[in-house]
């Protein structure tokens, strides 16, 4: 539950940007704090003016709100602070390379700060929208939340831009579009069909076996050795079908073979600059899956061993299917193949930047189910490495943002008129 704070902190930060919420006390901070970590995560010095500008421009953390979210992270050892008097100066980053930075704030936060009933209230929406979308009537009775905090916490969420309500055979769902990035509408209809808990089960399976292939779903009604009710078959060959996610695809011969995927999340877990990553990520999955599920002569036995040494020798030995099975591979430019023979290729990596990323990706959804860092802004973490000249053009290059007024609360803004007629 630590790191479910500071993640969901994060998202709400991304969402709300500018809005001031009067219901928020600590989780804007939190948000912004986790914001700063990644992306000063394996930076050195920064300068203070430089990180201010920066984060105002990239990350919607306004100057008066930069120093309580430094401070934090200060706390935990997450960053250190160097001062002239109360002025801040310079900031290093001390966040190790392997430490989950939502980890690390999240159990700050859950030891240190108390959250109010609204920011308790939103986690809890957002931890149970993360996992599938939601009848409203039915996680409103599950939560236990005050009704009028519900509702509040709601449609905050809809101003952010981070929950979305669908009504579909006359039920409303909650979803988020965070977390769930295509075809919102059929999402609701399922879920309205179906049930939560047969939809949030079927993603389950699919999570734990990222890539696995469609057509051994519908052959023998199971995932990764996990069986699947009748009602589960259903709902992943129509979460395929109605582009909700998006299999990618092997041509093998006259056969074409689907593998299947968690759908893929919004721009908050996934940085528009990331997708190809991701996409080049899925591809990598899909062709080892084939090798080690679809083989034609010679079968992978570990995917994930076969990805690490792709990333640690930058080949693999040659075969006689690597054409097909690399295939979108070299279409998207992760790999080449090397001809060793007159029916055998080895696959070789491109070794760039975006290669590695999606390799570290492919790895950690085949070990996890889940991917991380995918937010990062590559173009902030460039700018805060950057003079002032560079980044004062980037900002001087953009028109002037005016910050947004605060959601108002309609119950307040009801007792506050009653305390003015009073007055009169």
């Amino acid at each position: 539950m630590s790191q479910e704070i500071a993640e969901f902190a994060y998202d709400l930060h991304a969402g709300l940007s500018a809005l001031t919420i009067p219901e928020f006390d600590q989780i804007q901070t939190i948000g912004m704090a986790a914001t700063l970590a990644i992306h000063l995560k394996g930076l050195g010095e920064v300068d203070f003016e430089i990180l201010r500008k920066v984060s105002d421009h990239f990350m919607a953390i306004p100057s008066y709100a930069l120093r309580p979210a430094l401070e934090l992270l200060a706390e935990i050892e997450f960053v250190r602070l160097f001062t002239t008097g109360r002025t801040i100066k310079k900031v290093v980053p001390h966040i190790p390379i392997f430490e989950n930075v939502y980890a690390g704030i999240g159990e700050y936060a859950n030891k240190e700060l108390v959250l109010n009933g609204h920011e308790q209230a939103t986690i809890s929406i957002l931890g149970s929208l993360y996992k599938a979308p939601r009848n409203r009537d039915s996680l409103f009775n599950k939560l236990g939340i005050e009704k009028l905090v519900f509702e509040r916490c709601v449609a905050l969420g809809a101003s952010s831009g981070i929950l979305a309500q669908h009504t579909a055979r006359g039920k409303h769902i909650l979803l988020s579009p965070y977390y769930f990035a295509d075809n919102l509408d059929g999402l609701a209809d399922i879920v309205a069909g179906a049930g939560t808990p047969a939809l949030e089960s079927a993603l389950n399976k699919v999570k734990a076996n990222q890539g696995w292939p469609l057509s051994l779903v519908a052959a023998t009604g199971e995932i990764g050795g996990y069986a699947l009710s009748p009602t589960e078959v259903q709902l992943v060959d129509k979460l395929a079908s109605e582009g909700i996610v998006k299999p990618p695809t092997i041509k093998f011969g006259a056969k074409t073979e689907s593998f299947l995927f968690t759908p893929k999340p919004g721009a908050t877990r996934l940085n528009a600059a990331n997708r190809e990553i991701y996409e080049r990520a899925m591809a990598l999955i899909s062709a080892v899956r084939k090798g080690q599920l679809l083989p034609e002569a010679y079968r992978i036995r570990s995917p994930v061993r076969i990805l690490e040494t792709l990333r640690d020798q930058g080949y693999l030995g040659s075969n006689s299917e690597a054409q097909d099975q690399y295939h979108n591979l070299v279409v998207l430019r992760v790999a080449h193949l090397k001809q060793t023979s007159s029916n055998r290729w080895q696959l070789h990596l491109n070794r760039t930047e975006e290669n590695e990323a999606a390799l570290k990706l492919a790895i950690e959804l085949l070990r996890s189910g889940t991917m991380s860092n995918m937010e990062v802004d590559q173009e902030a973490r460039i700018a805060l490495s950057k003079g002032e000249e560079y980044v004062q053009s980037l900002i001087s290059s953009a028109e002037l943002k005016k910050r947004q007024k605060q959601v108002t609360d309609p119950q307040a803004v009801h007792e506050f008129e009653q305390l003015i007629l009073k007055l009169d």
